[in-house]
């Protein structure tokens, strides 16, 4: 049996190990990446996963050697055109990026969505993880207001100071004026912004801002612009349809996760022969300035008579409940997602889902809607055949 000396020797051995460890892993992360020949990061509120998607398939499909790092609600690498499940435990630090990257080097192209939701580890995730020659600016939106500030002028301030000196930034927002507070911070650094331009026709298209930045970014790069052809296919890819199902229609817009984006997706699906919405939103407790960002969204839409009352979720619905404006039926997420689709398809109205995503009832209720659909589909009937193609047949009988 150790001696309280031997074993003070032990625990003081053990903690010098463990700073070895933690200052070896710099200089080696810092080398692999001065070994790499682009570094692009993905940063914004809304887009980052379909964006840094997108520009690994792009720049793989090209021949590069690349290697993509998606977070969000399933973390994956894409790499050697597959994918990687990225395996977490309870707690996800940023190192994250370090580990997942000694992986898979030497790569030629890396590409990283970044995770972080406030200014400084934003800040950190470029200085120190990265090290970008391009950072994607997808665009600013309402969320994480308690992290990057209570206004859209702030977080635009915000992402600002996350920029570090020499890279090339290339700015989704269309706003004009959080891109003149952009432009204000930066005018004095030493970075090159390229603005996104989206046409007028395309400006009511969810994530048009992120696709037609992809050119941005490959130009920046030094790569050829994907062709009109394969811009389009994109638009294509991001428009917003409701979900048929047996008892109602749906679409669950809960992973854009920010009222800004939300009312985008909202008013995309509004064909002019819906007068009324059944809002169902899952509330999660770690995120209170987006909750109280959706009570007062809501309220305007309640205002606009746009709904009659709001299905809420999760641990806060009661909470929510309290501080609306307008009528609210609680579930508690034990509740079975099943069960809470049923009652928000019962009144007929199309059920728009928003608040969160990452979240097991979320998942579950994202399963749901997926086997319905399927069942729905299966019982369609055939398409029936024209007079004229019945004819052809029976004469090539």
């Amino acid at each position: 049996m150790a001696t309280s000396q031997e074993g003070l020797g032990m625990n003081l051995r053990k903690c010098i190990q463990r700073l070895r460890n933690v200052a070896n892993r710099g200089p080696s992360h810092k080398a692999r990446l001065k070994n790499i020949d682009e570094k692009i990061v993905v940063t914004g509120t809304r887009g980052k996963s379909g964006a840094t998607r997108w520009l690994y398939e792009i720049l793989y499909g090209r021949g590069r050697d690349a290697f993509a790092k998606i977070t969000g609600n399933r973390p994956l690498v894409l790499h050697d055109g597959e994918s990687h499940p990225i395996e977490r435990g309870r707690r996800v630090t940023l190192y994250e990026n370090e580990a997942q990257l000694r992986q898979y080097a030497p790569v030629e192209t890396a590409i990283f969505e970044n995770q972080a939701i406030g200014e400084y580890t934003t800040r950190t995730v470029h200085q120190r993880f990265t090290d970008p020659d391009v950072i994607f600016l997808t665009n600013i939106r309402s969320d994480h207001l308690d992290w990057l500030g209570d206004t859209p002028t702030r977080i635009a301030r915000s992402f600002a100071r996350t920029i570090p000196d020499g890279v090339t930034l290339v700015v989704g927002e269309q706003r004009p004026t959080l891109r003149a507070v952009l432009k204000r911070e930066l005018e004095n650094s030493d970075v090159q912004i390229r603005w996104v331009l989206v046409p007028k026709p395309l400006r009511d298209v969810p994530g048009a801002e992120t696709i037609l930045g992809l050119n941005e970014v490959l130009e920046a790069l030094g790569e050829q612009p994907l062709s009109d052809r394969q811009i389009e296919a994109y638009i294509n890819e991001m428009q917003v349809r409701w979900t048929p199902l047996d008892d109602g229609r749906v679409y669950n817009a809960a992973s854009v996760n920010d009222i800004d984006s939300t009312e985008i997706v909202r008013r995309a699906l509004d064909d002019g022969e819906i007068d009324t919405i059944q809002p169902l939103i899952y509330l999660r407790p770690d995120r209170r300035a987006r909750t109280a960002s959706f009570v007062s969204y809501l309220d305007g839409l309640y205002s606009d008579d746009v709904f009659e009352v709001t299905h809420a979720v999760g641990p806060h619905a009661e909470l929510f409940d309290k501080q609306a404006s307008f009528p609210v039926a609680t579930h508690d997420a034990s509740k079975s997602a099943s069960a809470v689709l049923d009652a928000a398809l019962s009144p007929g109205w199309p059920v728009f889902i928003m608040g969160n995503t990452v979240a097991d009832f979320m998942r579950d209720l994202e399963a749901e809607i997926e086997a319905r659909r399927d069942d729905s589909s299966q019982k369609m009937p055939r398409k029936s055949t024209s007079v004229d193609e019945q004819r052809t047949i029976e004469r090539t009988q």
